[in-house]
């Protein structure tokens, strides 16, 4: 009897054990299934909520199933009102972050400086999105925004939103407020600059809401950009209809840098609105000029370093003028030189040095000289360098050599009388030449180099050239560069 129950357990315990295995193969091979079929098609993310559906189009990088549902969770985790099985992922894609924390750093947090692999999902309950910021696997999450409404009407645009965009457009166009209407908006996730950066601007890399607004304004449609109390406003140039081709922008700002005598990186297009001229010269007469009248179609472009504004007109398809009425420049465009203090006059040049270039600020704020001795050999070497690391040798031909001599006798020889000419009050990290030749001194900078007078520009044009051409001698084979 004892005989017989023992193989009747053993029997039972094998049948059990076989049973278990099968069923854990079955399991993982439904599990196997679901992720290959995830990405050909929407399906259940949560195979217990059936209405928690990846509704996306066909993706190679389909997300995985532990990042979607560790969002889901969260959602639900944080929003007691809504239902699991009513939330649905409705985008999401790969993104690698530039921080432990994701892009989305606590206030006094500490991020480790790593690059971090992971996805931005949005999650939607119909009525509220919710966009996150995952890692690879989904163990770390952080919600880059609060719920915002998938359907905004009018009302839920904040007042001093709308004014701000209003009163934006108005003195974009000329147009009163009553005629700007404002088409439709939504709310985005974007930086500290809403997406749009001005030359030069360092933007604060943390997601924040924002606002983006279609204005209609008479036949302009604009695009328009704002925070979330309206305090900064910016015009999406790219997505407006009034926007400018970028080689007319270009041709505009290099023209406003000579005009103004500023570098490019420090004017910015400020007003673009659509406008029709009444003939071919843009409406702008000129003595002897015959304009014949006919409709010209372009624009009207206003161009600003924050202080001086320049004023264009633009006619299709290129056509380009400055309406001086309409500028308003608030310095002298001609520089007034100084004398430089005799305390400040470098060393005269000595025995078989033709000229010599002093370089000085900028960002890197060091100090260099170059010297053109008069069998062609140019040498630069930084100044305070103990070790005489960055010192570096060229050749300019003899030819050459003889021209720039011959150029300084004609152009130079009124213009390096130790004279100074000063910055525009209010620059920073510009650099600070002195010229020397056997004339004299003369000092400039970079910002006002435009500026100079006809002859100085020349000479100075001909040393950049001279640097620029001169044949690398150096061992070390170091970076030359006269702009240095």
């Amino acid at each position: 009897m004892k005989t017989i129950l023992k193989n009747y357990l053993t029997t039972k315990q094998v049948k059990i054990f076989t049973a278990l295995i099968l069923t854990g193969i079955l399991s993982v091979s439904s599990d196997f299934a679901f992720i290959k079929n995830a990405s050909a098609a929407p399906r259940n993310i949560l195979p217990d909520t059936a209405n928690e559906i990846l509704e996306v189009n066909n993706k190679n990088n389909s997300l995985p199933l532990p990042v979607a549902r560790a969002v889901l969770r969260d959602v639900s985790s944080r929003n007691q009102g809504v239902l699991p099985s009513k939330l649905k992922i409705v985008a999401y894609n790969q993104q690698t972050w530039r921080d432990g924390c994701l892009g989305l750093p606590k206030p006094d947090e500490f991020c480790t400086q790593a690059l971090v692999p992971g996805w931005r999902v949005i999650v939607s309950n119909g009525s509220q999105n919710w966009i996150y910021h995952t890692n690879s696997n989904g163990r770390s999450l952080r919600l880059a925004n609060s719920a915002t409404p998938v359907n905004n009407q009018s009302k839920n645009l904040p007042t001093s939103v709308r004014n701000a965009i209003l009163a934006a457009a108005s003195q974009l166009t000329g147009l009163p407020t009553s005629r700007v209407r404002i088409v439709n908006f939504k709310q985005i996730t974007t930086d500290g600059c809403l997406g749009l950066p001005r030359p030069g601007e360092a933007c604060i890399e943390i997601a924040q809401q924002a606002w983006e607004v279609n204005v209609q304004a008479g036949k302009q449609r604009l695009v328009y950009r704002a925070n979330r109390d309206g305090s900064q406003v910016r015009l999406n140039q790219t997505a407006s209809k009034s926007a400018l081709p970028k080689s007319i922008a270009d041709a505009i700002l290099a023209d406003a840098e000579e005009e103004l005598g500023l570098p490019a990186s420090r004017l910015r297009i400020v007003g673009v609105e659509r406008r029709e001229w009444p003939d071919r010269c843009l409406g702008i007469s000129e003595p002897l000029i015959l304009c014949a009248p006919s409709i010209v179609s372009g624009w009207r472009v206003t161009v600003s370093d924050g202080q001086q504004r320049l004023v264009y007109r633009v006619g299709e398809p290129d056509t380009i003028k400055l309406d001086k009425q309409a500028s308003k420049i608030t310095v002298n465009n001609s520089l007034e030189p100084q004398p430089i203090p005799t305390s400040e006059l470098p060393p005269l040049l000595e025995s078989g040095v033709v000229f010599r270039q002093i370089s000085s600020g900028g960002f890197v704020g060091r100090t260099y000289e170059t010297v053109l001795l008069d069998d062609g050999l140019l040498i630069r070497t930084r100044m305070g360098d103990a070790n005489d690391s960055e010192r570096s040798v060229r050749r300019v031909s003899l030819q050459k050599l003889r021209q720039f001599q011959q150029l300084l006798e004609e152009k130079g020889v009124n213009e390096f009388q130790n004279l100074s000419y000063p910055a525009p009050s209010g620059a920073a990290d510009y650099i600070i030449y002195t010229l020397t030749s056997s004339d004299g001194t003369v000092r400039y900078n970079d910002i006002s180099q435009n500026r100079l007078p006809k002859n100085l520009q020349i000479v100075v044009t001909a040393w950049n050239q001279l640097v620029k051409d001169a044949k690398d001698l150096s061992a070390s084979q170091g970076k030359f560069n006269a702009e240095s």
